[in-house]
């Protein structure tokens, strides 16, 4: 495991390198640099071996091919620490297409199709729609035109 942890440490850095001789275009994969960060802090602490399971998700949430990624940190898992990715209000997710990425805290998530729309629905923290953190409630995300669409209170 410690060696796939290691492999993925130096294919990001390839790919960081890559990004810089290019003048930092647009080249870099969010997803990658979200999975080598979680690697980097479970090395950290206590010299943890991460294991990135099955976080990253490909799905349809644009209805434009290719298809763009979940990577959902409730999945992520460190040898040394067992809660490193998440907290009592949830977890990270974070959705990308192509270079661009957004990031929720989340409890869960579904994806759904209404009508042609595909509809992420994010399951929350209460105390992100005007509840108390004991409550859990649900925001429902789309993309059009490129950008996130929800009515969601600005974080």
């Amino acid at each position: 495991m410690r060696m796939r942890v290691r492999a993925m440490a130096r294919g990001a850095a390839a790919l960081a390198a890559a990004a810089v001789m290019m003048g930092g275009a647009a080249a870099a994969d969010p997803v990658q640099a979200i999975v080598q960060e979680a690697a980097e802090s479970c090395r950290s602490f206590n010299d943890g071996v991460f294991d990135a399971a099955d976080a990253v998700r490909e799905v349809d949430l644009d209805g434009v091919a290719p298809l763009d990624r979940l990577v959902d940190e409730s999945r992520f898992r460190c040898s040394s620490a067992a809660s490193m990715y998440c907290g009592s209000g949830g977890c990270g997710l974070h959705a990308a297409i192509g270079d661009r990425a957004w990031r929720w805290q989340a409890e869960g998530w579904r994806m759904v199709d209404w009508g042609l729309m595909r509809v992420l629905l994010v399951a929350r923290d209460g105390g992100w729609c005007g509840g108390v953190g004991a409550q859990t409630c649900v925001e429902a995300v789309v993309w059009s035109g490129g950008e996130a669409l929800t009515m969601a209170p600005p974080p």
